[in-house]
């Protein structure tokens, strides 16, 4: 029973509070609005009879189609940094907080800024390097400057805007006109562009110097005729020189020390490069049997002072090495280097490489190529022979020496007893024979290797044939045969001579005995 009552109770008591609740639901919104206008834009003043809350402002400049949206809670509210002499339209907006919005009343739905006259506007100076200017209104479209470059909005502020001088506008003074959006009215500032305050040292262009007498080209502003740049440079050691002093082929790093009329200005540049000096090496050769002189001119266009460079050599060298000897008499425009001890009738391919302080420096001179002289071929190691037949003579070799010429050819002399009994024509394979020679003789060869030019020297050989028997036997029938033909022709010529002798002998005799007769004297003969 208890329990009944107690719902009773609780169901009035929720019809009571449905019905309170009912007579006592808010009424809707009200707000009111009333539009003023204030330097650089507006003021929204909301009506007293305006329920307090968040308000949403949408304004939207005249040829746009995006408003822009500020939003407030309280009484009033300003928007700036709009553009001079230009017509808005406003709504205003209050928002519950279930979001929803309710449209305000006014009668000022179209507003026009006003104009903007020359206090509104002031100098910045955000951006070192540019001419900047301030103000509360938005000026963005309201200016252009007297070198036509485009103004930029400050990196740290979003009432100026800033204008980079151009390079060029160094020592002019920079217009800027201001215009007031859709008044009439204008007016102008004008800036100084200024060496020590506008000139950015990066934007110099810097030509270094490619030859010798060095010199660094600087293109300056070109209305700055008095400004200057000096520089000072240092090398790869750290001393430091001036520009006059500079060598080829050192990299350099240089500061040059910018002045206006001989006054420096705490601006300055950098520049780091090498000079190369342009040589043009030329080579010529004269090649002999065993050597070349290789002679070279060295010629540069941009570096005139090539005589003057104490530190600056040359290094000459052939290939394929070989066992040379180098001798030099260089200069700095050229010299001859002579080589000698090289191998005849080779190819050399020499060069010339210039070094600046030791260290190799330009590309070398293009490959002169050097064909040395045929010279003496070498000599013949060893040389066989052989009596195919008694009286003939087989001579061979195998040489693997240089003929250092364009032929390998071999030819082959027979002496006897100094006197040169024959000669083989020159041919291509070391192989001779001598024949019809005389049996049991000693003879005397003679090998040379020649290659078109010149002989080696001979390869001598003693060779000797061999008796045959029967060469022998008609030998002796030979002799025998002139033997006997000897005897004959002797006993044919003796006999005659030894008869012819008796006769004289015996006739002699008779003489002697009548003379004996004859001769005794007549007393005698009668005694």
């Amino acid at each position: 029973m208890a329990s009944v009552h107690l719902k009773i109770l609780l169901l009035w008591a929720g019809i009571i509070a449905v019905a309170n609740s009912t007579t006592q639901a808010p009424p809707p919104p009200q707000c009111s609005y009333n539009v003023t206008t204030i330097t650089s834009g507006f003021r929204i003043d909301m009506m007293t009879s305006s329920t307090p809350g968040n308000y949403i402002i949408n304004i939207t400049e005249k040829g746009r189609n995006e408003p822009t949206v500020h939003s407030f809670s309280g009484t009033s509210h300003e928007i700036k940094h709009l553009r001079p002499c230009t017509e808005y339209e406003l709504s205003v907006a209050y928002r519950d907080d279930a979001g929803n919005e309710t449209l305000c009343t006014s009668t000022q739905s179209k507003m026009k800024t006003t104009g903007m006259s020359e206090t509104d506007i002031k100098e910045g100076s955000c951006m070192p390097g540019y001419v900047c200017y301030q103000s509360d209104w938005d000026i963005s479209s309201s200016l252009s400057t007297s070198n036509n470059i485009s103004a930029v909005p400050c990196k740290s502020s979003n009432t100026e805007l800033c204008i980079k001088p151009d390079y060029n506008d160094s020592c002019t003074n920079l217009t800027t006109t201001f215009t007031s959006g859709d008044c009439a009215n204008t007016f102008s500032h004008t800036k100084s562009i200024i060496v020590a305050d506008f000139l950015d040292p990066n934007e110099i262009t810097q030509k270094p110097p490619t030859g010798l007498p060095a010199e660094i080209k600087a293109e300056l502003p070109e209305h700055c005729t008095d400004l200057t740049v000096d520089y000072t440079c240092q090398d790869e050691l750290g001393y430091i020189k001036n520009v006059s002093e500079l060598e080829p082929f050192t990299h350099y790093s240089c500061t040059g020390h910018i002045k206006n009329n001989n006054v420096p200005i705490n601006r300055a540049t950098d520049i780091k490069f090498m000079i190369n000096c342009d040589l043009t090496i030329t080579t010529r050769s004269n090649a002999a049997m065993t050597s070349t002189d290789l002679t070279w001119t060295a010629t540069s266009q941009d570096c005139l002072v090539l005589p003057g460079l104490p530190k600056l050599s040359y290094d000459c060298s052939c290939v394929p090495p070989s066992k040379h000897k180098l001798s030099a008499d260089k200069s700095q425009t050229g010299g001859m280097c002579r080589f000698t001890g090289l191998d005849p009738f080779t190819m050399y391919k020499c060069t010339v490489q210039p070094k600046y302080n030791n260290k190799e420096v330009a590309r070398p001179s293009p490959d002169t190529e050097v064909w040395i002289n045929p010279g003496k071929p070498e000599d013949i190691p060893h040389v066989d022979w052989t009596n195919p037949e008694h009286n003939v003579v087989r001579v061979s070799c195998t040489y693997g020496k240089r003929f250092n010429g364009p032929n390998k050819e071999y030819i082959a002399r027979l002496y006897y007893n100094g006197a040169l009994q024959g000669e083989k024509p020159p041919v291509k394979h070391c192989n001779f024979e001598f024949k019809d020679l005389s049996y049991l003789t000693k003879y005397e060869v003679k090998v040379f290797a020649f290659n078109g030019h010149h002989y080696s020297n001979p390869k001598i050989i003693t060779v000797t044939t061999s008796y045959s028997v029967k060469a022998l036997i008609a030998r002796l029938v030979v002799f025998i045969i002139a033997s006997v033909a000897l005897v004959v022709v002797v006993y044919k010529i003796y006999i005659p001579w030894h008869k012819k002798s008796r006769n004289d002998a015996n006739d002699d005799m008779v003489l002697e005995s009548t003379e004996d007769y004859v001769n005794v004297p007549q007393h005698e003969h009668h005694c």
